[in-house]
């Protein structure tokens, strides 16, 4: 099977989609011997920031997957995006427009290369970039092809806001086949219209042997933690939507009840970084030698640090799935995860974490104290989390879903076209 998959980013770029496209790309060469050839920007960076690095190697080959780079327009941010304030101003709502122009990528180049491939499938990701629009307009290409839209939609907790534009909306029932990360985002479309039929669940997957051969103990030495220390640990981007702050706050409150509590907040560095650490700046010195940050650290120093933690948090009230939770149980760790759609659809409140309430501090310390204190609580729950891992999570299964989808996509392409 021919297979091309559409990106903003891809590897060396870092995030989530990129590695989560890497190993299906790579998987689906590895084990079923396909062709996969990956469209993508040249940018190491994502829309929705300024910055621009470029990734000067135009095409090449990475484990068998087939990747072409492509620039993008990036002049036309600062004028779309004063009018889109200005039109908001006014409004009182942004402008789906100006939005769609600000995301991209505008590649004449990149949507060349997709309009013309001659993949027997196409499967792209995330929502709102434009080459998601594709099945809106292939019928009027020559050789059009089946697509498989992969959302990753970061639904908001008020369920009157669909957190779609009507035309992806409209893309999206025009694919194929939907593939989302939890019961909740297919329960969110269906109530959209999207025909459930066509929505199928993967998950998100998590390489199990990586943790488990991680080395803990050198983190915890570097922190110069006693095996009586309690390690809790924020993994993820930084940056505001997280509500880090809250974590901080929460956590110094938990200081104050219990001593041996460590806290370490890890990430690539962002300018919101700054902001951060002027937080901890202002705390009392007992506290804030009790807080770490560790900066752009490669995937094995990641590895080794979730196997250090005790307690893994993520207090966002923005995900569309969490995959820091699968990461943390493959390592066997409990984690408190945030009680909005998404993020309540993957832990199990109560049985591999707890879930606290949006933005509420003494809810969250209460939480951490409760997985501080007893460490057979944790011992259960992180358990229980990699058992969930196991069944439900490792790459085996998600690739498969994958691509059994694609298979599917492409019968009922030419059933309803040929």
């Amino acid at each position: 099977m021919k297979i091309t998959h559409v990106l903003f980013g891809y590897h060396p770029s870092v995030g989530g989609t990129q590695i989560f496209y890497k190993g299906i790309s790579e998987n689906c060469v590895a084990w079923y011997k396909d062709e996969v050839e990956v469209l993508t920007t040249n940018s190491y960076y994502g829309p929705h920031t300024n910055s621009f690095r470029e990734i000067s190697i135009p095409e090449e080959t990475i484990n068998g997957v087939l990747v072409k780079r492509y620039p993008f327009r990036r002049n036309h941010k600062k004028i779309i995006g004063f009018l889109n304030k200005l039109v908001a101003k006014i409004t009182n709502k942004q402008s789906n427009y100006f939005i769609e122009m600000l995301t991209g990528p505008l590649s004449k180049q990149l949507f060349k290369a997709l309009n013309s491939t001659n993949a027997d499938v196409i499967s792209a990701s995330s929502l709102g970039y434009k080459y998601m629009q594709y099945p809106l307009y292939r019928h009027t290409l020559k050789t059009p092809k089946p697509f498989v839209f992969q959302g990753a939609i970061h639904f908001k907790s008020d369920e009157h806001d669909g957190g779609i534009t009507p035309k992806m909306l409209q893309a999206i029932k025009a694919s194929e086949y939907y593939l989302c990360n939890t019961a909740y985002e297919k329960n969110r479309l269906t109530a959209l219209g999207v025909n459930q039929e066509n929505i199928v669940i993967t998950g998100c997957p998590v390489n199990i042997t990586q943790y488990e051969n991680a080395k803990g103990h050198e983190v915890r030495k570097q922190l110069n933690l006693s095996s009586n220390d309690v390690l809790i640990g924020y993994i993820g981007r930084l940056e505001a939507t997280k509500s880090i702050p809250v974590l901080i706050n929460a956590f110094e409150a938990a200081f104050q009840k219990n001593n041996q509590l460590h806290l370490v907040i890890a990430g690539f560095e962002t300018a919101y970084l700054k902001q951060l650490k002027q937080i901890v700046a202002k705390l009392d010195a007992n506290i804030q030698c009790k807080i770490s940050f560790l900066i752009s650290i490669s995937e094995n120093e990641k590895a080794n640090l979730f196997q250090a933690i005790d307690v893994l948090v993520l207090p966002s009230t923005n995900e569309s799935f969490g995959i820091v939770f699968l990461e943390a149980w493959a390592c066997k760790k409990p984690v408190i995860g945030t009680a909005i759609g998404a993020v309540s659809s993957v832990i199990s409140n109560g049985t591999d974490g707890l879930l606290m309430q949006p933005y509420n501090t003494i809810d969250l310390t209460e939480k951490i104290l409760q997985l501080s204190n007893d460490k057979n609580l944790r011992e259960f729950m992180g358990a229980n989390g990699y058992n969930k891992v196991i069944q439900n999570y490792t790459w085996e299964i998600v690739t498969k879903k994958f691509r059994d989808t694609y298979v599917a996509a492409i019968e009922k392409f030419k059933k309803n076209n040929f």
